[in-house]
């Protein structure tokens, strides 16, 4: 085999091995590919700063691909903290972030794949305890207005003091706060208190209710009374009158045909003779 022959049949060796060794990474909708070059022998290694979007990417053998998910995405803490008042108290808080798009790069050559562990996890933390810790167990958990102050108090923190003083490529969605509940003796305890504190309730309504009661049947005695003088009768002769009026009262609400028996007492009103006597 001539020279000529060697030299094809080696530039041809070279591209299939150059051509076995190329890969393809296929990255999803709504992630980017993060490419980062690791060169054998010569070059500059690095992160490429432009991201790599949805399809497939040829890289070569010694550039790494790194998966970046830059939907929002929902990190969970669970807290078992003291609150103002040392009642301890256990909750869950959420951060829900997302990379910004097209800063990938950016965010992986700073803080790595794992920036959250590494870099907000922990501040997120004792944001949340801080804020929690400003209120009183029974605010905490009776105030429906107290989770929504402390959402917001949190996410200004993580904004200011993480995302924008580091300079974070990160969006904050929101911060949530779970439902506040102190330990189950605290809350039988409290079910109990607010027990008595109805029944307190109760009874004083049910006294002024008696007292209203009693003040009105002292009051409509004085006026029967006034009524029954005002009139010339005596005690029997007013409770007659008062009995036929309220006999009359149900006769005019009564259906067609009803029957009534009336009595009187014994020394009642002296009624009239029908016919004068002859």
């Amino acid at each position: 085999m001539n020279g000529i022959g060697v030299r094809v049949l080696g530039t041809a060796g070279v591209l299939y091995m150059l051509a076995m060794a190329v890969g393809c990474v296929a990255i999803e909708a709504g992630h980017e590919g993060v490419l980062v070059e690791q060169p054998f022998f010569f070059g500059h290694g690095g992160v490429d700063p432009v991201p790599t979007k949805t399809g497939r990417v040829v890289v070569a053998p010694t550039t790494k691909v790194i998966d970046v998910d830059i939907r929002p995405i929902q990190y969970a803490e669970h807290f078992d903290i003291i609150s103002a008042e040392n009642a301890p108290v256990s909750f869950d808080a959420f951060l829900i972030a997302n990379v910004v798009e097209g800063r990938s790069p950016e965010l992986i050559a700073k803080y790595g794949p794992n920036w959250y562990q590494n870099n907000v996890k922990e501040a997120f933390r004792t944001f949340v305890r801080e804020e929690v810790q400003k209120y009183p167990l029974f605010q905490l958990t009776t105030d429906p207005t107290t989770r929504a102050k402390l959402q917001d108090a949190i996410a200004r923190e993580i904004q200011t003091k993480l995302i924008e003083k580091q300079g974070i490529p990160v969006r904050l969605n929101r911060v949530v706060v779970g439902s506040i509940l102190p330990p189950k003796g605290v809350v039988e305890q409290t079910t109990q208190t607010i027990i008595q504190e109805q029944r307190k309730i109760t009874m004083v309504e049910f006294q002024k209710a008696e007292e209203a009661r009693e003040k009105a049947e002292k009051q409509r005695g004085i006026a029967d009374r006034a009524y029954r003088e005002s009139l010339g009768l005596t005690a029997p002769e007013f409770v007659d009158l008062r009995r036929i009026e309220v006999q009359k009262e149900i006769v005019q609400h009564s259906p067609t045909a009803l029957t009534v028996i009336m009595g009187l007492e014994r020394v009642g009103i002296n009624m009239p003779p029908l016919a004068a006597e002859k």
